[in-house]
């Protein structure tokens, strides 16, 4: 027996499986800095030989890191150390794209579609305009150290911003939306679910088909409250960390749900 199971030391009264032990070992030398972000991780044989168990006591211990979003695997080229997670309040009304820039964060950009198309019953719904409505879609891939961490795809009144696709969306669109157009996120209603990636998803995001990822959407209103915009970005779970503020009274229940965020 190589240790699955309990192999803490005689006596001990809450001893830990063998497989969390090699994660704990592993998970030191990555806040230590032996194992760097992007670095490859031991494979399953070589984790079994280092610590004298088997390739599938190897294995839970790199499925433990994986599952708290210590590593990632990326095309069947083995397991890596993630990059810090990138956290923001969604309570805030911000620029993702200028609090990565003022933090330091190495953000890219890349603009993957454009299109004009018309609303369908959820996007007429979301944006409060009939069906058919004329409308602006881009998508765009956000990326890290060269490392992708969400997917974007937001829809404009087309008939209120006209030729927006014109300019240049590899930047922040909250300034192109504010300084061309004088329109400013005021307020947005919030929804973050977890869900599997879809097929185009997982590709631009470089996972497996079906991977869980962390789903933002959220509907975005000017200062008059009307909705002029539907966003959805799509993160890899080991790249979020989503905080709120939540106000608790007896006048606005809906507070938490209230606040802006854009790009």
């Amino acid at each position: 027996m190589d240790g699955q199971g309990n192999t803490g030391r005689k006596g001990d009264p809450s001893p830990r499986p063998r497989f969390l032990q090699i994660a704990d070992d592993i998970r030191v030398q990555i806040a230590d800095g032996a194992l760097k972000e992007h670095n490859i991780l031991p494979s399953e044989r070589s984790v079994s030989q280092t610590y004298g168990v088997s390739r599938m006591t190897g294995r839970r211990a790199l499925e433990a890191l994986e599952s708290e979003g210590l590593v990632y695997s990326s095309d069947r080229r083995g397991r890596f150390v993630s990059p810090k997670r990138l956290t923001y309040n969604v309570s805030n009304m911000v620029s993702f794209v200028g609090t990565a820039q003022t933090n330091d964060v190495d953000l890219k950009i890349e603009v993957t579609d454009t299109a004009k198309t018309t609303a369908d019953t959820q996007l007429a719904a979301a944006l409060e305009q009939p069906v058919g409505t004329e409308i602006l879609q881009y998508v765009r891939l956000f990326r890290t150290c060269a490392h992708p961490i969400f997917v974007e795809t937001e829809y404009l009144l087309a008939d209120r911003f006209p030729d927006f696709l014109d300019h240049d969306l590899a930047q922040s669109t909250t300034q192109i939306l504010a300084n061309r157009y004088g329109t400013s996120a005021s307020t947005g209603d919030i929804v973050i679910r977890m869900r599997g990636a879809g097929a185009s998803e997982a590709e631009l995001l470089n996972i497996a088909a079906s991977h869980a990822v962390i789903e933002l959407e959220q509907v975005i209103r000017d200062g008059a409250g009307v909705p002029f915009c539907f966003g959805r970005q799509v993160w890899r779970g080991e790249m979020a960390e989503f905080s709120a503020h939540a106000i608790v009274n007896g006048r606005n229940d809906r507070t938490p749900s209230r606040q802006g965020y854009t790009t």
